[in-house]
């Protein structure tokens, strides 16, 4: 990558740190899955597993549950427990047996969330699986079911489930846009485009959908639209240091430097660890002859988040 040597050479191909791996699946399934509860602090002691797994849990960390679908007091839903202690409690709550078929869809959805947590994304399949067999006409199931295949990277399944998810329920924003991240990965960006342009026009408040649309018209090389989707993400959510990071990394590619700078330079602000904003920093000052001040946010940045060098050649960068 031009202009991004640290101490005078070239930085070798990094590969991405088990923290770095969380984080760009956090950003491509973060969504939420309604119905299904949160762990508490208390309950996340083992949060390193989270970092290191960081699969179908990530999906599931991001719903909390809805108000007309809370569980009775019950150590599977309470949230006061170790990660063990809760796989437990939900397969005793299983094994006894209960009638209502939401609250044993819930128990192997926590199950589901609490072996992808410690690795064992097979076994969560299995409890996905049971909760299909539970309710085969519950949309959600299959969206679960797809975020998990599509962490195994099986995309054809993962398309199919999400299909029928939209037969299911056609108004849901959220299976579009992970159908048209499955199918970014599928490198089908025809496809991808249509579902994430569904999931703005049926979500035009929230940033995700600009946001994943505007990395797929990076992919596709339409810069011009991939501004306009991050000039919308920074509007809708101007406090957040991403939008600005997004939209720097485009000027870049376009080599509009004088526009760079200042993104980057918002985005630290904004957040003063932001290792991608901090290459794109040094990379502004090295191309610009402040190769030396570029160099030192450049070993910040790498120091903050090994492979973030990587993440930046996945850009396009140069």
């Amino acid at each position: 990558m031009e202009g991004c040597s640290i101490d005078g050479t070239a930085p070798a191909l990094l590969n991405l740190s088990k923290i770095a791996k969380f984080k760009v699946f956090l950003r491509r399934i973060s969504m939420r899955l309604r119905a299904f509860p949160i762990f508490s602090a208390r309950a996340a002691l083992s949060v390193s597993a989270m970092l290191s797994a960081g699969l179908l849990a990530t999906a599931l960390l991001t719903a909390p549950a809805t108000a007309k679908d809370e569980a009775p007091s019950d150590p599977c839903f309470d949230g006061k427990l170790s990660i063990k202690e809760v796989l437990d409690a939900c397969q005793a709550f299983i094994d006894k047996g209960n009638d209502d078929k939401k609250l044993l869809i819930r128990a192997h959805s926590v199950r589901a969330m609490g072996l992808s947590a410690t690795g064992n994304l097979d076994d969560a399949m299995d409890e996905i699986n049971a909760a299909v067999e539970i309710d085969p006409k519950r949309a959600n199931s299959y969206f679960m079911r797809a975020a998990a295949y599509d962490a195994k990277k099986d995309y054809d399944k993962a398309v199919a489930d999400l299909d029928t998810a939209i037969e299911l329920k056609e108004d849901d924003a959220d299976f579009y846009l992970l159908r048209g991240l499955v199918y970014s990965q599928k490198n089908d960006y025809d496809a991808a485009l249509t579902d994430l342009n569904k999931k703005v026009k049926l979500d035009p408040k929230t940033t995700n959908g600009y946001s994943n649309r505007g990395e797929l018209y990076r992919k596709r090389k339409e810069y011009d639209s991939a501004l306009a989707d991050y000039n919308k993400v920074i509007e809708l959510d101007p406090e957040s240091a991403k939008g600005y990071v997004d939209r720097g990394w485009i000027y870049v590619l376009q080599e509009n430097l004088d526009k760079a700078g200042p993104d980057f330079d918002t985005a630290l602000k904004l957040q003063a660890t932001n290792a991608l904003a901090l290459v794109g920093r040094g990379v502004v000052k090295s191309r610009t002859g402040d190769a030396t001040d570029g160099s030192a946010d450049l070993r910040m940045a790498e120091k903050l988040e090994p492979g973030v060098f990587e993440q930046v050649r996945a850009l396009g960068v140069k």
